[in-house]
């Protein structure tokens, strides 16, 4: 998706934007899965927390928010849809975009020109909910989860929401939810999780680097 945006540097300024442009220095397919399952066996559900031989690493709503550098402060979205709660507008943009495949998504990002308001609008809800369902919010269904539907209704502050905390939250139920099933699926960003870890161990407290910096 990054790629094509890159040829397309209006869509990649709005993107930039809405607070996901960093997004696009990550490689792709460059999850180690032997190492992933690892961390993950080494997962502490009760403390959020990674335990190795040489160290404890904390995943925290910062950490996720430095490593994918993503807002990790500000209001939290909505994590169920409350339709009491909604305005017709947001009940409309709710029925339309429930049930979107990524196939349908990419093709929305990818085809909605910017030309006026509402196409912007299109673009900047398919982008949004794209990225969840591709990486920030991945699970095993088809479509994008409901926890990704709230996040379409306000677009004035995209750039300002907890992103972090979103990804986090996902992320630690995802975790608990595999631990508890002993399920050999791993679901949410774990792509942070190995940013953290490797980053921790190598410039965190406990490491031999003199430098403590963000991921």
């Amino acid at each position: 998706m990054f790629e094509y945006l890159k040829k397309h540097p209006d869509k990649l300024r709005l993107v930039n934007q809405m607070g996901f442009g960093a997004l696009s220095h990550l490689q792709d397919n460059n999850l180690d899965q032997q190492m992933l399952k690892q961390i993950y066996d080494r997962f502490d559900v009760h403390d959020n927390t990674i335990y190795s031989d040489a160290t404890a690493v904390k995943i925290t709503t910062r950490k996720i928010g430095d490593a994918l550098v993503l807002c990790s402060t500000g209001t939290a979205y909505e994590t169920r849809v409350v339709r009491k709660k909604m305005s017709q507008e947001d009940k409309e943009t709710h029925k339309f975009w429930q049930g979107k495949t990524t196939v349908t998504l990419t093709e929305l990002v990818q085809t909605t020109p910017l030309d006026i308001e509402d196409n912007r609008k299109l673009f900047m809800r398919a982008f949004m909910l794209f990225i969840q369902k591709a990486f920030l919010l991945p699970n095993s269904t088809a479509t994008i989860v409901p926890t990704a539907l709230t996040t379409t209704f306000d677009l004035e502050t995209t750039s300002k929401r907890n992103w972090a905390l979103l990804v986090h939250d996902f992320l630690i139920q995802e975790l608990k939810k595999a631990k508890q099933t002993n399920s050999a699926a791993i679901h949410g960003c774990v792509y942070a999780l190995m940013i953290i870890y490797f980053h921790e161990t190598q410039f965190g407290e406990n490491s031999n680097e003199v430098e403590t910096r963000k991921p």
